[in-house]
């Protein structure tokens, strides 16, 4: 007899093991969507795993035990769909990545999401809720919005009608650094955070460490720009000075206080509406976690995917600074460093590469910054009056080094 699955996962990474496994107490259906590997690994060892959080103070070592099937999509649909058809299953999370946050075709997860809900509404079981775990702005709510618009293309009328009223879509914040597994243990850090909007499933967290707010945004503009933003810019950084880990970056004696005025002087007073959230202790905090010695996170790790990943972490940022009419020479540094790594590096592992690389070489650094910038698969355009600050600042790379440009942004500010 199956057990019975509260929860279903879409996305079975090692960050899904070490955060929303850790903080669910029920059964856990989770499901790899992209490679069988995983999934059957999992399931050889009887789901069961440990996690082990460490700092240079020590470390401890979890059993999770909360996941009970370990699927693939498409080759196991067929108890995926039975999962999904029983009254037991509460919610559906997902990690998979913001490049999934598309609507891109049958195999796409919004309609792989839209089959599976149209599988609930045929069975005549409850609504559930559905919460995204991934760094994009208003995440579930992005989702919901991409899921209703598959549906009203497939002409389902009555199943639209029932999503918009039954499921539910709170948005969420996620927060553990979790570098990429070594081995069957997972290694992260002991800080481990998640945070939910008000919705019913908060009856499943009760004593989890899961917590509630009305509202998820300060918490998500914080966790977006102070540490995912100050992450992807440290990664590039570090990609192009050779420095494999970004632990050893953020303590540079050159990118630490660059890294530390980026935050404090340009990324807070980005953030208007702060809920209540120390913004400066909680940077703070960021450059600590970052630090920590015995994560061994990779650049190369957390430079993937940047053309998703840079325009909600840097570009809305600077957007709104700009609004304010605040200056931001340090996120246009944090650009130039990403278009200098496009044209130079060649291991480069995004969606968008074969386009942005050759924009990025072109030799005149203001049409690289521009052709580059004004790509038209970016959904979140940069102001163009940052163009002219970025292509200097390449111009500066291009001619000395990222170091010197950094150097040249401490020193004027």
């Amino acid at each position: 007899m199956p057990n019975q699955i509260q929860f279903l996962h879409l996305g079975l990474g090692a960050f899904h093991r070490a955060h929303q496994a850790v903080f669910i107490k029920q059964n856990i259906a989770s499901v790899s969507m992209r490679k069988s590997d995983v999934a059957d690994a999992l399931t050889a060892q009887g789901n069961k795993y440990e996690v082990i959080a460490r700092d240079a103070s020590g470390e401890t070592t979890t059993l999770i035990e909360s996941i009970k099937e370990s699927l693939f999509y498409p080759r196991d649909i067929a108890r995926i769909t039975e999962i999904v058809r029983s009254p037991d299953l509460q919610a559906i999370t997902l990690t998979v990545t913001e490049k999934a946050y598309k609507n891109d075709g049958a195999e796409g997860v919004p309609a792989r999401l839209a089959h599976l809900l149209a599988e609930r509404f045929a069975a005549g079981a409850p609504g559930i809720a559905i919460i995204s775990c991934d760094n994009v702005p208003s995440n579930s709510q992005f989702l919901r919005g991409l899921v209703l618009e598959v549906i009203a293309a497939n002409g389902d009328s009555e199943l639209l009608q029932w999503v918009s009223v039954n499921i539910r879509f709170p948005n969420s914040m996620i927060d553990r650094i979790v570098p990429a597994m070594t081995s069957s243990a997972i290694t992260t850090e002991p800080f481990n955070q998640w945070v939910i909007e008000n919705d019913p499933i908060h009856a499943l967290f009760v004593g989890s460490g899961v917590e509630f707010v009305p509202d998820i945004k300060p918490y998500e503009l914080a966790k977006i720009r102070l540490f995912n933003g100050v992450h992807s810019t440290l990664a590039y950084i570090g990609e192009v000075e050779g420095i494999e880990f970004v632990a050893n970056a953020i303590v540079h004696p050159v990118i630490a206080p660059f890294i530390k005025l980026l935050q404090e002087s340009e990324m807070v007073p980005s953030i208007k509406d702060t809920g209540g959230i120390d913004l400066l202790s909680y940077a703070a905090k960021i450059r600590k976690r970052i630090s920590n010695p015995t994560l061994h996170h990779r650049a190369h790790q957390i430079a993937m995917d940047g053309s998703q990943k840079m325009q909600q972490r840097i570009f809305d940022g600077a957007n709104d600074l700009e609004k304010l009419g605040r200056p931001a020479p340090l996120h246009a540094a944090a650009i130039a460093i990403w278009i200098h790594f496009l044209a130079t590096n060649s291991e480069i592992d995004d969606p968008l590469a074969f386009k942005l690389s050759p924009l990025a070489q072109n030799a005149d650094p203001l049409a690289a910054v521009t052709d580059t910038l004004t790509l038209a698969e970016f959904t979140r355009k940069l102001d163009p009056s940052y163009f002219a600050a970025i292509a200097a600042d390449l111009e500066t790379i291009r001619g000395s080094s990222v170091l010197e440009l950094i150097s040249n942004r401490i020193a004027g500010l």
